[in-house]
């Protein structure tokens, strides 16, 4: 499903499965976190692994939930996609961290809205750092130069990539250290990207009805109009928009 594991499916031949005798068991698998039984309690079907990170972004209610283990271990406000350039939902690994990173505009951008390249500085609107993610839809999540925009309370305002308030921790977290050496990762002022240990999955998913940090059911606006209207239709697609 991932492009990682599509590459590496393609380099290593697959070993067969080796019998199993009688009265020989089979390893279960682990049980769902809590979490991921509350999810699936209120009819979010989210293919959480049972080990491991992973990254889950709900779009409509602008949070991002970093999981170990099933288990929520961080928690940010997130701005996503405005309406004319919604952030799609993808399922994409993220396989490295940019420290210090450039930005160049789309064509788009540049045509549209005047925007120009963009060194790394505090003026960057990637911000310190970005996160790498494996997709043809070019799009990441990164820290931002406007703090100010999680204050506000509706957030669909990007150009389709998601901003992260928390990017330092979620950094440090990504790559198993500590806040105080991912500063030291940024505080040279040199462009350089850290891969990770392995690629970590992030899901960008659409609920407009998504448990809050306390477990209750909360109801969130529709902000790209037609997005839920569609799952409810397909609920089994994945809707894929393309940003400029």
């Amino acid at each position: 499903m991932l492009a990682v594991a599509s590459a590496l499916a393609g380099c290593v031949a697959a070993e067969p499965t080796p019998p199993v005798s009688a009265g020989q068991v089979r390893p279960l698998e682990p049980a769902p976190s809590a979490y991921v039984g509350m999810l699936r309690s209120q009819g979010i079907g989210i293919d959480i692994p049972a080990r491991g990170k992973f990254i889950l972004v709900n779009i409509p209610s602008f949070e991002l939930i970093a999981l170990q283990d099933g288990e929520p271990v961080l928690r940010s406000r997130v701005v996503v996609g405005k309406p004319a350039a919604a952030t799609p939902e993808m399922l994409s690994p993220m396989f490295a961290i940019q420290f210090n990173p450039s930005w160049t505009p789309t064509p788009s951008m540049i045509r549209n809205e005047g925007l120009h390249y963009m060194p790394p500085g505090p003026q960057n609107p990637l911000g310190r750092m970005m996160f790498a993610l494996d997709n043809e839809e070019f799009i990441y999540l990164h820290d931002t130069n406007e703090r100010a925009l999680f204050n506000r309370s509706q957030r669909a305002l990007s150009h389709g990539c998601v901003r992260v308030e928390k990017a330092r921790p979620l950094a440090a977290w990504s790559l198993g250290v500590s806040e105080q050496e991912v500063d030291s990762m940024t505080s040279h002022g040199r462009t350089h990207s850290v891969p990770l240990a392995e690629p970590i999955p992030v899901a960008l998913v659409y609920f407009t009805r998504f448990p809050d940090e306390q477990g209750q059911v909360v109801s969130y606006p529709d902000i790209y109009g037609d997005r839920q209207a569609e799952k409810d239709i397909a609920p089994d697609v994945a809707v894929s928009r393309r940003r400029e």
